[in-house]
């Protein structure tokens, strides 16, 4: 039987912007990096010198394809690929609010997405699981467009790197801040070619909470 094929994936969080450093909710909102959010990457791009990639898939934003040109110099990557399946999820009608007001003025929708924002329909936004699915189907495809043996480099914003984190460490997506929170923000992981971890399980009742 053929040995399956490895890979090394590096995942790293885009540099902060304004809307971070502000405690808003930023959603697809497309901003670039802050003068400290560009010195952070710096620094975290600067102690991967030693490390090889064989490309780079970013997220469309701004503040991602910023972070990942900084990450292909420090590697010496020449190929990098922006892909807007990895965009950051679409908050809608609450994108730009600070995360404090979510509770005040969405009352148990706000609650629960700051907890658990993976039955939540936010107004005019995108639903979680449709979301999710389509970060696992994208990350799917980066990995399968690799060499044997290749090592990859994805930068994405917050949301759809927590999606990952869960994923990759078969954790329940309701797990998704924790996954944030108590993590650095460049992780490396190991995967084989047609890694379980990013087969899509059988979709569970949808649970919502009204943001109206």
């Amino acid at each position: 039987m053929a040995k399956a094929a490895s890979y090394r994936l590096l995942l790293m969080r885009s540099g902060r912007t304004e809307w971070d450093l502000l405690g808003r909710v930023q959603g697809a909102a497309d901003l670039p990096l802050t003068r400290s959010g560009l010195t952070a990457v710096q620094g975290q791009t600067t102690g991967l010198i030693s490390h090889k990639l064989n490309s780079i898939v970013c997220a469309p934003d701004e503040a991602s394809r910023a972070t990942a040109e900084l990450l292909k110099k420090a590697t010496s990557c020449r190929r990098l690929t922006v892909s807007p399946e990895l965009g950051e999820m679409a908050l809608g009608l609450w994108e730009g609010l600070r995360y404090e007001e979510l509770e005040n003025r969405y009352c148990r929708a706000g609650r629960q997405f700051l907890t658990d924002p993976s039955g939540v329909l936010v107004p005019e936004g995108e639903a979680f699981e449709d979301y999710s699915d389509k970060i696992r189907s994208a990350l799917a495809g980066v990995m399968a467009r690799q060499k044997r043996g290749a090592t990859v480099g994805v930068v994405v914003r917050p949301i759809a790197l927590g999606v990952m984190r869960c994923l990759l460490n078969s954790a329940d997506l309701g797990q998704l801040w924790a996954m944030l929170s108590d993590r650095p923000d460049v992780e490396w992981y190991q995967l084989s070619n047609n890694d379980p971890r990013l087969v899509a399980p059988p979709r569970r009742p949808r649970r919502s909470a009204s943001a109206a």
